[in-house]
């Protein structure tokens, strides 16, 4: 096959399917558990060998969907600007949250990976799977780490996030919706911003302002300190 076209159907198959999932967790009621994300990835992943396709081979051929990163990333800056009053009346609180989260997330995940001597590449893959899979796929392209281990990392990490963080919160006492929304956002990315605006769409705002953040604190600290991890 041509690689124009190859290219064409890969991509196409990678849109059929993750609309499929979709559907599929709409029909669910959206659980975290049924991320449209984890589950095309998963039917994918298993799909390829069941067709004969070499899973590199397809991926390869279904490069050009990461493009669609850039103008993904830009559009996030919407949510910033949505949450700018917020951000003027709280900006040192807020910043001090997400910011001090997002470096003990990122820390705590690299010190944990040498701990456990876990191989280099998967120890990469670790050092990001605390930001969501847009920031977490462009920063590895940028410092030529893993790409596909760090966003199913980072999908996993907002899918298990999405599950626990707000039992937890509710459990130690936390009340406001403020708070529990930022850390949401920090430790559960896309997946449990998206669970939590179908219920409370001030609050998923919030956590989606937390995301965003954390993904650019990221983005500012992993590549300078690559080396180091």
């Amino acid at each position: 096959m041509a690689p124009l076209l190859a290219s064409l159907a890969a991509s196409a198959l990678v849109l059929l399917v993750f609309a499929a999932a979709r559907r599929l967790s709409g029909r669910l009621g959206h659980p975290p558990w049924a991320s449209p994300v984890l589950t095309a990835a998963l039917l994918l992943a298993l799909a390829m060998p069941a067709i004969g396709v070499p899973l590199a081979r397809f991926t390869a051929a279904a490069m050009p969907l990461r493009w669609l990163l850039g103008p993904a990333l830009v559009a996030l800056a919407l949510v910033v600007d949505a949450n700018r009053a917020l951000l003027a009346r709280n900006a040192v609180p807020v910043l001090v949250a997400v910011g001090g989260g997002t470096v003990i997330g990122l820390g705590s995940a690299v010190l944990l990976a040498r701990w456990l001597g876990l191989p280099a590449e998967l120890a990469a893959a670790v050092a990001t799977k605390t930001v969501t899979t847009p920031f977490s796929v462009a920063i590895m392209m940028r410092v030529g780490g893993p790409v596909e281990l760090a966003a199913a990392l980072s999908v996993s990490t907002g899918v298990i996030g999405a599950l626990t963080v707000m039992p937890l919160l509710r459990r130690l006492g936390f009340a406001g919706s403020a708070g529990p929304a930022l850390a949401l956002g920090v430790a559960a990315h896309i997946v449990g911003t998206d669970w939590l605006t179908r219920r409370d769409a001030r609050a998923g705002g919030l956590a989606a302002l937390a995301f965003v953040l954390a993904g650019i604190v990221a983005a500012l600290l992993v590549p300078p300190l690559w080396g180091r991890f």
